[in-house]
């Protein structure tokens, strides 16, 4: 009886274990609902694990529509980074991240963030 209970034990444990496996956001830049004084020339989103590039992407909106951004690449501390290419006008944007983990399954978020109207 005493085996059968600790089989189960474990098997709750691990598969606890599983459901917080999934890839989550660190950190970003710009950070989630900050408001820039000026325009950024990056976008930059860390990850508790190593993001899956064939499965990655960045893409950034804003007042205008889409904004061009340069090739996703990995940055350093597990992160995608991407150039923004030119200078972004004031108003509201949402820099929309997509990417897998270690286990595989693709998961998406958004960052909403703003530049003030005198940014530079």
């Amino acid at each position: 009886m005493m085996h059968r209970l600790a089989a189960v034990t474990v098997a709750v444990a691990l598969a606890g274990t599983v459901v917080f496996a999934h890839l989550a956001v660190r950190k970003s830049l710009p950070e989630k609902g900050a408001s820039l004084t000026s325009s950024p020339s990056s976008m930059q989103v860390w990850f508790t694990q190593e993001p899956e590039m064939e499965k990655s992407g960045l893409t950034l909106t804003g007042p205008q529509g889409a904004v061009a951004l340069g090739p996703v690449k990995t940055g350093p501390e597990r992160s995608l980074v991407a150039s923004v290419s030119g200078k972004l006008a004031a108003g509201a944007y949402t820099l929309e991240w997509k990417t897998a983990g270690d286990d595989g399954h693709v998961l998406t978020g958004k960052i909403p963030f703003s530049v003030a109207a005198t940014a530079k």
